[in-house]
């Protein structure tokens, strides 16, 4: 009897000991695990974008007669009625892009939203300096999200007054 009694001891000790290991364990899981979704989340955010920026680029490659490309045409072409409007409606998606970043990455507490959100800025100061860009979102920027409107205006007041001026 005093072998059971002195085993029934031993294994609550056990049961104890496993039990105060188990808890810093499992939060150290849990703490991992959520740490892993955030980022498959950030990487799944970074994906999307890219996509969408790529289809851009191949937007820009099946016309490259509008200057829409991220590097600006020496001498662009005159355009007539319907390739300014062809240009326009690139811009148009390409603001669209711009709007998801700013969405997706602006103001955002993670490093690797706020890296990924300072090069899409100076992406998107770049675009700005360019005049034909810059009269599409007259036409068209008023479609979008209230506060990106806002901060893009602002970079184009601060382009148009030289305060952002950002060379290539």
């Amino acid at each position: 009897m005093e072998n059971i009694i002195f085993l029934k001891d031993i294994l609550e000790i056990l049961a104890y000991i496993s039990f105060i290991f188990a808890i810093p364990w499992a939060l150290i899981e849990f703490f991992r695990t959520k740490r892993k979704e955030q980022l498959d989340r950030e990487y799944g955010t970074y994906d999307a974008l890219d996509q969408k920026y790529l289809e851009f680029q191949r937007l820009c490659l099946e016309y490259p007669y509008l200057d829409v490309f991220d590097i600006p045409d020496a001498k662009p072409v005159k355009l007539n009625k319907q390739q300014k409007k062809e240009e326009l409606i690139a811009f148009t998606m390409l603001f669209s892009i711009f709007e998801r970043a700013y969405l997706m990455y602006y103001d955002q507490s993670t490093e690797i939203k706020k890296k990924q959100w300072s090069g899409w800025k100076e992406y998107i100061i770049k675009y700005c300096n360019r005049e034909n860009f810059r009269r599409a979102w007259k036409i068209s920027g008023n479609t979008f999200d209230a506060d990106f409107q806002m901060f893009m205006q602002e970079l184009i007041d601060g382009i148009e007054g030289k305060s952002y001026h950002v060379s290539n």
